[in-house]
Order: structure tokens, then sequence, then C-alpha cells
């Protein structure tokens, strides 16, 4: 690593740190705009204030259809019912009995951090902004428990909004990227307890140089400091590669650094690693990255505009008239009455309908859009999951079939649903080398939450050998090395209701009793309160 133990060496490392940062800011701007867009579509905000105000002119309502918020949310839904756990598989005989405990292990910190909320999180910002990820780091801490462990394995979502990556990464997981952080907004006095009082000063620096102005020599859209009530400003943390090419962070504002130094994390082959386990849905030809929203982006417009235009065309007239006709009633007055579906229009004497006033027919008009808007939404029924993988064929299937054809259409996000896998994968992954690495005492999790079934597992853990009754380490996490799998959660519900539904249909059929009502009961899928009414049955049998 270079020497930056000098101050003009820091001011240089400083200065390089900010160039790249509002590079990668400038870079990713439009793109970011886009992204902004999209979340705004998932949340139902379609229309700009200009197109509003055309519609309100009309008397039209400004009408959404959500098409989008419904193919988002079935993925959600998708990713709710297909998490799964990791499991660690020895690479030696001789560890078997240790991956045991590594899934314990990572069980334990998956629920201790709830890690399913963060991955639901995460997979929302993928589907909707295109990119998202976790961040995995260990922290002490504040008030141990004994036998516990002394650092505390942490995982937070990493806001979309808030991360910012080298402009010229191409991978879908930022591999390739030399540099990547996180964007934070602090005030002066959250400053000072976290970095020290060292961060003041660097905090006022910031807030003179935008006072003056004089952030650069030219103009910057990036800004560090927000002004009212309290002045926040804008720090940075970010992760690079040095001149080793080993990887270093740096936490700075435009004042000033407020902390840097080697990364503290370790992968499995001791190297220094930065602790994001980041992902994009998708990445095009000029890096930009976007998720499953882009792609619906059009046509959802086509069938909000399209439909209003047809209800435009169905509820205005289009009218023609010599000006004899009109008298004191204005062509508005007439227009307005014409819409109402009881108006009167009263001609004038001598007038003939269909020579000195009239209708034009526009019907042919209105079709036509309407034929377009059916033909929207049929693209927007092809694009993401389709009507078989959302449940609602409009033919008469079985469970299994209704399975077979979910399936056959989820081969359609298999691109995704490998996103989301493999962010899994990354994820337990940096957790086992944080486990390595810092739970280095004997340490006793809890791994079950049965009150009646307590399971405790140590790890590193000093226990007589049964044969020398020496004391003897067990599971050793520093000595071990696993495989992390990931495992598809099967969906067991659609055979399970079809297997329930003809053990019914048998029952009516059984007019000798050979099939026990209890068979149904143990049958029936998802039925609360199970044990209990089987033992209820056998009280009642009893007696």
């Amino acid at each position: 690593m270079h020497d930056i133990s000098t101050p003009s060496d820091l001011a240089a490392h400083h200065a390089r740190r900010v160039e790249e940062f509002e590079a990668a800011e400038d870079a990713a701007r439009e793109n970011r705009a886009r992204a902004e867009r999209d979340v705004d579509y998932y949340d139902g905000k379609q229309w700009t204030e200009a197109e509003m105000r055309q519609l309100r002119r009309r008397g039209q309502p400004v009408i959404t259809f959500p098409l989008v918020k419904q193919k988002i949310d079935f993925l959600q839904g998708l990713e709710r019912t297909q998490r799964t756990r990791p499991r660690a598989l020895p690479r030696t005989p001789a560890h078997e009995d240790d991956a045991i405990a590594a899934t314990d292990a990572l069980a334990f910190v998956a629920d201790d951090n709830r890690y399913e909320q963060i991955r639901s999180r995460v997979w929302k910002d993928i589907l909707t902004a295109g990119w998202g990820g976790v961040e995995a780091v260990a922290e002490e801490e504040l008030f141990p428990r004994p036998g516990a462990p002394s650092l505390r394995v942490r995982l937070a979502r990493c806001p979309w909004d808030r991360m910012f990556w080298d402009p010229h990464a191409a991978a879908e997981d930022f591999s390739d990227a030399s540099y990547l952080g996180l964007v934070l907004w602090m005030d002066r006095e959250e400053a000072v307890r976290h970095y020290g009082a060292e961060a003041g000063q660097v905090f006022d620096e910031t807030a003179d140089l935008a006072a003056q102005g004089s952030f650069e020599d030219r103009p910057s859209s990036t800004r560090w400091v927000q002004s009212g009530r309290r002045r926040r400003v804008r720090v940075v943390q970010d992760y690079h590669l040095d001149e080793a090419g080993e990887w270093s962070f740096c936490e700075f504002t435009r004042g000033g650094i407020l902390r840097q130094g080697p990364s503290p994390w370790r992968d499995e082959h001791g190297r220094r690693v930065h602790p994001y386990i980041w992902r994009s849905a998708a990445v095009d030809r000029d890096n930009n990255r976007y998720g499953a929203v882009r792609d619906l982006v059009d046509v959802q417009d086509e069938v909000n505009k399209r439909r209003s235009k047809a209800l435009h065309h169905f509820t205005a007239r289009q009218t023609f008239g010599t000006p004899e006709i009109q008298g004191t009633t204005s062509v508005r007055e007439l227009r307005q009455e014409l819409a109402r579906p009881d108006g009167h229009v009263q001609l004038p004497m001598g007038a003939e309908w269909g020579r000195s006033f009239g209708i034009i027919p526009t019907g042919d008009q209105a079709a036509g859009h309407f034929e377009l808007l059916q033909q929207a939404v049929q693209m927007f029924e092809a694009l993401g999951p389709n009507a078989a993988m959302l449940g609602k064929s409009s033919k008469e299937m079985s469970g299994r079939a209704i399975l077979a054809e979910q399936q056959g259409g989820s081969v359609q996000m298999g691109t995704l649903t490998d996103t989301l896998r493999d962010l899994d994968h990354g994820v337990y992954r940096r957790v086992w080398n944080l486990i390595r690495q810092f739970w280095t005492g004997e340490t006793w999790i809890r791994v079950t939450d049965d009150a009646r079934n307590l399971k405790w597992i140590g790890l590193n853990a000093a226990v007589a050998h049964p044969l020398t009754g020496l004391p003897v380490v067990v599971h050793s996490v520093a000595d071990l090395d696993v495989d992390i799998v990931i495992d598809d959660a099967p969906d067991m519900i659609a055979p399970a209701i079809e297997q329930f539904q003809a053990l019914v249909e048998l029952k009516k059929l059984d007019a000798q009793n050979e099939i026990p009502f209890r068979l149904l009961i143990e049958a029936a899928p998802n039925l609360r309160n199970r044990d209990r009414l089987l033992q209820m049955m056998e009280r009642a049998a009893g007696a």
C-alpha cells in the first residue's frame, strides 16, 4: 500500500477519492434518473404534471392501471415462497461433523439479522431500480453475553440510491469494480460521536467550502452540504483497490478524510475484501444497470395513455355547423351539452340536421384506440411473469397441471432468479468468512427457538477427550473450510392440494369406511391445529 502518512500524500489521496466519487456520480446521473422513474412506476406515479393538467382540462380522471406493480409484486411473492436455508458441506471426511456446526452458525447469523427481510427488500431494489445489495461486517457487542460471540456479524441492506461504483464496471456482481461505496448524510454532532473530535474540523471545512462556492473550478451538480435548520454534510464510505491490488477504505467528505486504512475484512484465502455483496438485474452495453421494470415502462405508458385517449373519443363529440345556427349559444356550451348523457341542443328555425348542423362520426378512431389498447394489454401479459405463473389462467386444471405450467413459465425468469440465488451464496460465503476471522474464542450459539427442544452448538469449544481426558478443541472454525450450498425450495403446495382432493373423492366412494377420517386430516395442507384435532379424535375414540 502506498504510504500516505505525510500531509501532501494525504491531500493527494483525498483528492483522488473525491475525483473518483464525483466521476461515478456524473457518469450514473442519467441512468439514476431512469431508475428513479422505474421506482415511481412501481409506486403508481406514472403521469407527469403536464399530462395530469391536460386530463383535468378535458374533465377526465387520472386513471393508472397498476400493471407494473402486479408483475413486480408477483416476483416478490415468489421470493417469499422460495426462501431457503444454506447448508455447509465438508470438503474432507474429517470435517463432516464440523460442517453441521457451520450450517447452524450460518442459520444463527441469518436469524439474528433477520436476513429474510433484508433479502426481500434487496430483491425489490434489484427488480425496480436495477441494483441492490447487502453489507456484511463484524462489530463489537455493546453488552456481550457470556459464551456469545464477542463480535456480532451484522448484515444490512444497502439502499440503492446511496450506492456508487466504478462507472467502468460491467459485471452484474460488480466484481470488476476498482472502487465502490455508500453515501451517508450526517450532522456535525453525529460525526463527532462516530469519528472523534477531529471530524468537527473536517465538517467545518466542508461547510466553509460550500459557502465560498469553491468546490471546483467548474460547476458541479454533486452536493456536499445540505442547508436548512439542520446543516448536514455528505460522508462517502469508499472501498478501493490500492497500488498493491488490495482493498482499502477511506471515509471522507469534501473537506477532508475522516478515517482511512486497509480493509479489515478477509476472504477464505486471507486476502482483503470490501464488505459489499451487490447484484444487478441486468447491464447494457453502456454499463447502465436496470431492473425488470425498465422493459415494462413503455407498454405501461401505452396502456394508460391509449385507454385515456379511447375514453376521450368515447365521451367527446366532433361537430360541424353553419354560423347562422349558433345563435347566442357558444361552441363550448354546445360541446358541453353534447357531452352530457341527457344533453339537449336546440336549433333555430329553418336549420336542417346534417346540413346546417351535425356530428362528425369518430367511432372508427375510438375503435382503433380500443384495439391498440387490447394489443398493449396482451403485450404486457407476455412480458415478465405470464398468466400461468400468476395462477390466473382461464383454463380449469389440476394442481399438478398448474404447477407444471407455472414451472414452464418460470423458465423466462431464470436469469432474475439466478441473480437472487447468487446473492444468497455471496452473503452466506461472506458470513462464514467473518465467522472464521472473528469468532476465535469459545462461542456457544442457540440454533432453535423451540423452548421444548433447545439446541446449543459450541464453536472452538474445549471438551475432554473421551479416551485421554485431555482437553481438545472441537468445531474449530479457523481450521474448517466448507462449501456453501443453497437448496432450491420446492413448491409442494399444489401437489399436496391435488393429493388431498383425490383422498376426499375416494372418501366419498368409501361405503365400507375403509379410509379413516384421520388420514384426511393428516393430508390436509396448511391445516391449523392439526395435532390438537388429532388428539381430540383419539380422546373421543377412547371414550
